[in-house]
């Protein structure tokens, strides 16, 4: 083979396409080498074809002076995020191919990135910077919470974690800020803070040549539970249901484009979301996560050779399209310690392409939530989609992995926090009571478990009811749990409930004795009902922030039409002149006392039952008031019964939620009513409507539907939760802990959905002004003002409104609209208003829709808005302190000396 010179790698991926880069430079004729700052962080260079540099691989002009003493260098390339930059600063001086390094390192700066994407309007979640604790409390008095938590300039989701509440958010905060020290000894000081958007996850992959951008493939994702964002699969070619695969694939393109990346690949994440699709980020380089490999398979070309000829100046030629499909997936361990087995316990069949693993036997595994956490793969190729990701998953499915026992770890079949070993619930009962645990389902559980767990160990340690040496192993263990998003957990059994598995997991690491001291002075009883207010007081401040968007939208969009004349109506029949904006008006203000109804509630949320245990208290002396403190309540319960018996504000909660849902059940009604060919008021655009299956002239407000049928889900849950608390016991009972508290989750995700979608018609949909005023216009709506002027210049009412109802119902129905409404003006001369906007204005009065009228309430709604946003903000920074200070005891206890 002729020798093609050299090519040099600066750094690399430590697990995926970084080594296999360098056997196909080998395999091409090139001679690889490989610079890095530490060797170690590569296991596969002992069998590596590279030739090992030690640099410093962060100082560009050492990075050139290694270059330079390379033989026939050909080309330089890094497969690492980290030093991508580097690569294209060296290549760049002395003449190589390389992208633009200042491009780079726009698109490296995440928070940069975002902020050149927003000014060449590509659509993005909403982003914020975060640099400190500060302004992570300023941002969540401000932010709809969840968000998202990333590291500025991270990679393969380290540090990136969903966040639905403020104590996630602070604790997410500093996990990023440290996570990618013990990767490539980076600190990262900055944060970014995004919104959370719903949808499905894509990525496309893009080569820039030339001024042009090809398109490899566009790859859906899938991803392992929140709030973790690994990638546990790709699928290629990925089904777009909603978008063609070109709109798709020129909206990633003009990402690409925007932030003037014009050599070399281009790894694009996007969400399709309900209104369109939305960057997450853009990544310089190629994809990781074995994508590459997993394309050449179905392409049945080498996107590896293709990249190292590209970078050693061979131009480019795009692959020819695909019919195959490929699929990679795969296995995640899910606890930490030593590997002690890893195989697949069956043969790849022909449509496996390939399979491997990514961890050793003998390798200690530490969860992260991260790209760390995979161990093994398989690719799957067929002609069909389904094929090949069931050939994946299959193969991914039959990994056999083992775990060497922890020294002292407890018996699975023993029930811990139990007295007894006898309780072993029966297998029929434990399928239907206690299934295995679900990060997707029980996460938000355990985590606040986790949060009553640290102000509780603050608190004994305070008053010396443990030692602080104790509390503070333990809170650093619940804090790896925390940072592990608890997957240790997932697929545990709970024969007896969700915290004695939980705190068995912590028995397992701080050893039995020490996690002995866990649950002094408390019980399930009062855990369980403070859970509940916390899970409670998530929820409602969540719907408050919500129901703001939609108050802001419906003062905007009543602003704007409020001079727009539209019928007014009583049992469907047209009563008078309105506006829109006087209806929008009468939403906002119908919403607006729901949630002061919210807000009521959670200022009344004050006591926390931490402290009254059983339903008796205890013999011990804590300080309940510093544990109340800690989580965000003013004072602890005055009587301990009432503190486990009572399930009231989950009440509370449940009808507040019921009667938004109601209210916005029949705006929808409404809407969906003037959306018809018969009153076509209104227009929802496209993508906020569907077509017919069968009738191609149709299209469907079926969003509208949603809205209203969500109402039954919300209203059903409040009776569930009524009937439950109904005739039980005045103490701790599961007919209202556990089925008295359950249905708030379900309410809360189908009444945001409701107010989510009825916030995006209102903003989007749009009024035909020529069809509002068309059934106006032979003037009969105007009556009644005609009737009131003519009671004012002394004729009885009920004569005048005899009268002039005789001559309504004697006008022509034969005759034009025009024609009605003169014959109209001949007998009311000097009484009936000369135009429908007169007639609107001059009901004025009683809150009507006059201009002088909807300009005070407009004053007097925003006023109110106002003053309801800064009560939101004042309850969630009140929170946000009370985690804030959490957290700063916690740390403190974890950074004492445990000999002092």
């Amino acid at each position: 083979m002729i020798n093609r010179g050299s090519f040099l790698f600066v750094e690399s991926n430590t697990t995926g396409t970084g080594e296999l880069l360098m056997e196909r430079a080998r395999v091409l004729g090139f001679d690889p080498y490989l610079v890095t700052r530490n060797s170690a962080r590569y296991p596969f260079l002992k069998d590596s074809v590279a030739q090992v540099i030690e640099a410093e691989t962060r100082s560009p002009d050492e990075l050139i002076g290694v270059a330079a003493k390379l033989r026939r260098l050909a080309g330089i390339y890094s497969s690492s995020d980290y030093f991508v930059e580097a690569a294209s600063i060296v290549a760049t001086a002395i003449g190589l191919p390389a992208a633009n390094p200042e491009a780079i390192a726009t698109c490296r700066n995440k928070w940069k990135q975002a902020a050149e994407l927003q000014r060449q309007s590509i659509t993005i979640p909403e982003t914020r910077l975060a640099t400190s604790v500060r302004d992570l409390e300023k941002i969540l008095t401000q932010a709809a919470l969840p968000v998202v938590l990333k590291p500025v300039s991270g990679s393969g989701s380290s540090g990136v974690r969903f966040c639905d509440n403020a104590a996630a958010t602070i604790k997410a905060f500093e996990s990023a800020r440290g996570a990618l020290l013990n990767q490539v000894d980076l600190p990262s000081r900055d944060v970014l803070i995004q919104q959370y958007v719903e949808g499905k996850e894509y990525s496309a992959e893009i080569v820039a040549y030339e001024g042009k951008l090809h398109c490899l493939g566009i790859l859906a994702k899938h991803k392992s539970p929140l709030p973790c964002f690994v990638e546990v699969g790709h699928d290629f070619p990925a089904p777009l249901p909603e978008l063609s695969s070109e709109e798709v694939t020129s909206f990633a393109a003009s990402a690409v484009s925007a932030l003037g990346l014009e050599f070399g690949p281009a790894h694009v994440e996007f969400v399709i979301t309900e209104s369109g699709p939305m960057i997450i980020e853009v990544n310089p380089r190629l994809a990781g996560g074995m994508i590459p490999v997993m394309l050449s398979h179905a392409l049945g070309t080498s996107i590896l050779d293709m990249v190292i000829r590209l970078y050693a100046g061979e131009g480019f030629t795009p692959p020819r399209a695909s019919k195959r499909a490929g699929s990679i997936r795969f296995r995640l361990a899910h606890t930490s310690g030593k590997l002690k087995c890893l195989r697949f316990s069956r043969n790849p069949e022909p449509t496996v392409a390939e399979a491997g693993f990514l961890k050793s036997e003998g390798d200690e595994v530490q969860i992260n939530g991260d790209f760390r956490d995979r161990v093994a793969y398989a690719i799957g190729v067929a002609d069909e989609l389904n094929a090949a990701a069931a050939a994946a998953q299959g193969m991914i499915d039959s990994v056999v992995i083992d775990f060497e026992a922890a020294t002292g770890e407890s018996d699975d079949n023993q029930v811990a926090g139990s007295s007894q070993t006898s309780w072993n619930l029966h297998p029929e009962a434990m399928k239907l009571l206690a299934p295995p645990i679900q990060i997707s389902r029980d996460s938000h559980l355990l985590r606040h478990q986790a949060t009553i767990d640290e102000a509780h160990l603050v608190m004994l340690a305070d008053q010396g009811l443990i030692s602080q040496t104790a509390a503070a192993d333990l809170l650093k263990h619940i804090s790896d749990l925390q940072d592990e998003g608890f997957q240790s957990l997932e697929g545990r059994e709970a024969p007896r409930g969700l915290y004695l598995a939980y705190e068995a997991e912590v028995a397992s690491r701080a050893g039995p004795e020490r996690a002995g001291w866990l649950h002094l002075a408390r019980s399930r009883n009062d855990l369980n009902a403070t859970i509940s207010l916390l899970v409670l007081r998530e929820a409602a401040c969540s719907i408050s922030r919500e129901i703001g968007i939609l108050q802001d939208a419906l003062l905007r969009r009543a602003e704007e039409t409020s001079t727009l004349v539209a019928p007014l109506y009583s049992q469907y029949q047209i009563a008078l002149p309105g506006s829109p904006g006087h209806y929008l008006l009468g939403i906002f203000f119908g919403v607006s006392r729901e949630r002061q109804r919210l807000h009521s509630m959670l200022e009344d949320i004050r006591s926390c039952p931490m402290g009254a245990g059983a339903g008796g208290g205890t013999s011990l002396a804590i300080d309940a008031l510093k544990t109340a403190n800690l989580l965000g309540f003013g004072h602890p319960s005055f009587n301990s019964l009432d503190a486990v018996a009572s399930r009231d504000h989950n009440l509370q909660g449940l009808s507040a939620f019921a009667g938004i849902s109601i209210l916005l059940s029949r705006m929808a009604q409404d809407l969906q009513v003037w959306t018809t060919r018969e009153f076509a008021f209104i227009d929802i655009p496209n993508n906020l409507a569907g077509g017919s299956s069968m009738l191609p002239q149709k299209k469907n407000p079926f969003l509208l539907e949603h809205i209203k049928g969500s109402a039954s889900a919300v209203i059903g849950a409040y009776v569930s939760a009524a009937t439950a608390t109904c005739k039980s016991p005045f103490s701790n009972s599961i007919e209202v802990s556990a089925y008295g508290c359950s249905p708030l989750g379900l309410a809360e995700d189908a009444l945001k959905r409701a107010i989510i979608l009825t916030s995006l018609i209102v903003k989007h949909m749009s009024f035909d002004v020529r069809s509002m005023r068309e059934d106006l216009e032979d003037g009969s709506s105007m009556t009644a003002v005609a009737v009131e002027r003519i009671a004012a210049r002394g004729v009885p009412f009920r004569r005048a409104h005899t009268l002039i109802g005789e001559i309504a119902r004697r006008l022509s129905k034969d005759r034009c609209v025009a024609g009605r409404r003169s014959e109209l003006e001949s007998h009311l001369a000097g009484v009936l208003p000369a135009s429908l906007e007169e007639c609107r204005d001059a009901l004025q009065f009683g809150g009507g829709p006059g201009k002088r009228s909807t300009d005070d309430q407009l004053s007097v709604a925003k006023t109110l808005f106002r003053d309801m946003q800064l009560k939101c903000a004042d309850i969630s920074e009140r929170l946000v302190h009370a985690n804030v200070d959490r957290k700063r005891r916690v740390q403190e206890l974890l950074n004492r000396d445990p000999a002092g």
